[in-house]
């Protein structure tokens, strides 16, 4: 292999590395699946 194809593929394989621990690292944010429009009149505790 030529040089520059090595250097290239190490390249790739540091972007590579670079996308999946930044991926991995980002905090995952819960949302509610269905949000409540409006609230209830009544609470379940009166």
């Amino acid at each position: 292999m030529s040089a520059l194809t090595v250097i290239l593929c190490i390249w790739a394989m540091v972007a590579f590395c670079a996308i999946l621990f930044i991926r991995g690292a980002t905090a995952r944010v819960k949302r509610p699946a269905a949000p409540q429009k409006r609230p209830a009149r009544f609470s379940i505790a009166e």
